[in-house]
């Protein structure tokens, strides 16, 4: 081919962007209802390309096959600087709160003079955790959580058009498309828990302003971990908002009622909220099947319908309410967090509570 004339565009376009957005939270409390929560929310927008950490051990594991057999196992993990300092934090946190000293020991290395070990520590079903005993209360708490995800996209466009004549009188057009992308995204989570639990189901106050507890214990496994715990029940007029799951008439563990597991009862609730309103009201499904989970004077379990309590929406929006329940040796047994409210089919309206009992 000869090219006697030519007419030639190209263009190219190129993005990249990346993200990292960290969500920080540390919440502690103790017997005498004093609480600290500080959650610290950071975004960081960079052009800079940057290869994370972990992105560069996915790389090295597809590029690497891992051997069957170790006779040792260097740098079991390994903590940031940053990481560090938030656990020096928390030891601090631990001394203030208790007024003793802890550390927290990081393995470097573990040596293991048996293959077959290694292989089978890396095989969840032949690890058994045993449950530690520990005090019924110690008069403190912590929660810590941090969540950090890291984003990146990058995408590359080439075009190229062209009116070309050869010296034999042809004439070629060319239009050419060239598209190039990729994302990569990872997501780190911490969590940290100390002293005494915290369990938070909704508490509906049908016939009672404001949520109170019992000092008699009931056994109740309230975190749905397979084993009973002590905690205390709400007082008269009050009750936990309950769905019977396997509709077999009883509250069965804390997954039967709403907040214990995501620590948001008000949020789980939300999910069932069909025409999104901002009520759970008879236009969703779950309407008909909540129940209210109280006792009667025997401390004999009752499960009543909303209606029967003439309860007829809930509202799903909430405010902070921080308010210690206390007996009477002044030692902490709920705390409540967030309150909201019902109407009843009256037009009257009632109040909702986000309640963390002490376990």
């Amino acid at each position: 081919m000869r090219i006697a004339s030519s007419d030639v565009a190209m263009s190219s376009q190129h993005s990249y962007s990346e993200a990292t957005v960290s969500l920080e939270s540390l919440k502690t409390w103790d017997n005498r209802g004093n609480t600290f929560n500080q959650v610290d929310f950071t975004k960081l927008e960079s052009d800079t390309v940057e290869i994370s950490e972990q992105a560069k051990y996915l790389q090295m594991s597809e590029e690497n096959e891992v051997s069957k057999s170790y006779s040792e196992v260097d740098s079991l993990f390994q903590l940031s600087e940053s990481d560090k300092r938030r656990i020096e934090l928390i030891q601090r946190l631990f001394k203030a709160l208790t007024g003793k000293r802890i550390k927290f020991a990081i393995p470097q290395k573990v040596e293991l003079k048996d293959p077959e070990l290694f292989l089978k520590i890396q095989d969840p079903k032949v690890i058994t955790i045993q449950r530690l005993q520990m005090p019924k209360s110690v008069g403190w708490g912590l929660i810590y959580n941090k969540s950090t995800t890291y984003y990146e996209m990058e995408s590359t466009s080439f075009s190229a058009h062209a009116a070309v004549k050869t010296e034999d009188g042809k004439e070629i057009k060319l239009d050419l498309q060239l598209n190039l992308s990729r994302e990569f995204m990872s997501k780190n989570d911490i969590s940290v828990r100390g002293g005494d639990a915290l369990i938070d189901p909704l508490v509906i106050n049908y016939g009672s302003a404001s949520a109170s507890v019992t000092q008699k214990k009931y056994a109740f496994d309230i975190d749905a971990d397979g084993a009973l715990d002590q905690i205390s029940f709400v007082g008269p007029g009050s009750g936990f908002l309950a769905l019977d799951l396997n509709q077999d008439g009883i509250i069965n563990d804390g997954k039967e009622l709403f907040g214990p597991n995501s620590g948001d009862g008000f949020s789980d609730l939300a999910n069932y909220d069909l025409d999104e309103n901002g009520w759970i009201d008879e236009n969703d499904a779950i309407y008909e099947k909540l129940r209210i989970w109280t006792k009667d004077a025997d401390g004999n379990d009752q499960l009543l319908a909303l209606g029967e309590k003439g309860i007829g929406a809930i509202y799903l929006g909430n405010v902070k309410t921080s308010f210690a329940l206390k007996n009477t040796s002044n030692h902490l047994e709920a705390q409540i967090q967030k309150t909201g409210v019902f109407l009843r089919e009256n037009g009257s309206a009632g109040t909702i509570q986000h309640v963390d009992l002490s376990v």
